[in-house]
């Protein structure tokens, strides 16, 4: 992988893997491992992300617009150099008048050079625009805003997801041990059940009846199995890491429950002035505001000033010889004045500058009614979102007592099968109940977690 994240990547496993090698004496090969907790997958998923390159880029993009737009403060100066040939040179005939004292003859002149040769400097400036070049300032400036929230929602958006993933990976290795956990249970009822059909207290069919549920529960174990190495891809997507770079990857956490003490109307103040949605649809607005005043100037005059300074090669009117150097070989001129222009047509009533005007006023009115729905939606599913923790913490406390009487069932379950007081059907029934009181419990635990992310999305942060 060539870029900077990926080669960073590279640095920290070689580095691991040489420690690892000096440590127990193995080759790196063997240590091909990179562990990885929640804080380090974040911080790698932000530095590989191409989206959120591609979003900084936009707002450097942006910064050079508005330098682009205060360009129109200063004078713009021009610089021009033009040679021309004639091949047919203009001149007067001779002409003789009458004197007092006798015939005079005027001889042939000529009236321009035959390659002239022109060099000129321009300089124009805007003196005033009624607001015109402030407010594309401004435009642009809004428009770095709105380039730097994308980013900062990318990030905090790129920052959700990945604890998700995380957490999700954790949850199915959870799964993975609670399921391999159970085939061990029926291994040991398999055991059980092998010598008590020894000592001749039970018969045959139970002994292939436990056997039977052993292999069966087998895909389960399999099933979960694969369920990690999924998640596990899903994660290794987000952080930008293909499948194919010689190590592997490992996620280091724990799936724990995370009491939130909730203050609903705190959430709902800090989502007023943190949500994306609602950022930028007010940036929008200020948008449609600025551009509503650069219309309004439309029909109003604009002055500028302008400055011409022409130099002209010269020539020998009488031979037409070109005088490109010399004391008198060059005629300069100077010009300068002040430009009004004044948009007569944008006065009347009927004018396009008229009817957008009036568009505006009401695509701003139409925008804040907008604007109040998209509060009213995000207050809602702060609300809804609240509700949904608090019943995922309900569970979660029930799931653990719900664990606790299921392990008791088992271990006098499987006592008293041993003892031949219950059937094998009793104990399978023991079984798995605590495996669903485990998985149920399990994913309460990441239910919760991912009703707290979701409050986070509603909130628009990524932490609470």
């Amino acid at each position: 992988m060539a870029s900077t994240g990926k080669r960073f990547f590279r640095a920290v496993l070689l580095c691991a893997s040489l420690l690892a090698a000096a440590a127990s004496g193995t080759t790196a090969a063997n240590a091909e491992t990179l562990k990885l907790t929640l804080e380090e997958a974040i911080g790698l998923g932000l530095q590989n992300s191409t989206t959120l390159k591609a979003k900084a880029v936009s707002v450097h993009s942006g910064r050079a617009s508005v330098k682009s737009a205060e360009a129109s403060y200063y004078p713009s100066v021009s610089v021009s150099a033009s040679y021309t040939h004639l091949f047919d040179q203009p001149s007067t005939s001779a002409s003789s008048i009458d004197t007092p004292m006798g015939p005079m003859t005027i001889p042939a002149t000529y009236v321009s050079a035959s390659d002239p040769i022109s060099l000129s400097v321009d300089l124009q400036q805007s003196v005033f625009t009624w607001g015109k070049i402030d407010n594309a300032v401004k435009l642009a400036k809004q428009g770095v805003e709105l380039s730097q929230l994308d980013l900062e929602e990318e990030k905090r958006s790129l920052i959700i997801e990945i604890k998700k993933a995380f957490y999700g990976y954790i949850l199915a290795e959870e799964v993975l041990a609670v399921q391999k956990e159970t085939l061990a249970h029926k291994q040991e009822a398999l055991d059980v059940t092998k010598k008590r059909f020894a000592a001749g207290l039970s018969p045959e069919y139970e002994v292939l009846s436990a056997e039977s549920d052993v292999e069966n529960f087998k895909p389960t174990v399999i099933s979960a199995q694969n369920g990690l190495r999924f998640t596990l891809l899903a994660v290794m997507d987000l952080l930008g890491i293909e499948g194919d770079e010689g190590f592997d990857i490992e996620l280091v956490g724990t799936l724990e429950p995370e009491h939130y003490e909730v203050r609903k109307a705190e959430l709902i103040q800090k989502a007023m002035s943190n949500k994306y949605e609602i950022r930028q649809f007010e940036r929008n607005v200020a948008l449609q505001r600025i551009q509503q005043d650069i219309t309004k100037a439309q029909n109003k005059p604009n002055v500028g000033a302008f400055v011409n300074y022409t130099l002209t090669s010269g020539f020998d009117s009488s031979t037409g010889e070109n005088k490109y150097w010399g004391e008198d070989s060059w005629d300069g001129n100077l010009t300068l004045g002040i430009l009004v222009t004044m948009p007569l047509s944008a006065l009347f009533p009927w004018s396009r500058e008229t009817a957008e005007i009036k568009k505006g006023e009401l695509d701003i009115e139409r925008m804040n009614l907008q604007l109040g729905s998209v509060k009213s939606g995000v207050r809602l599913n702060v609300e809804n979102t609240v509700l949904k923790i608090e019943e995922e913490w309900a569970k979660i406390r029930s799931g653990e007592k719900g664990i606790e009487l299921a392990e008791k069932l088992y271990d006098s379950a499987l006592a008293r099968y041993g003892n031949g007081l219950i059937s094998s059907m009793e104990l399978k029934d023991a079984q798995i109940g605590l495996n669903n009181a485990k998985l149920g419990y399990l994913q309460a635990v990441y239910n919760h977690k991912a009703a707290l992310f979701e409050l986070m999305n509603a909130v628009g942060v990524d932490d609470l």
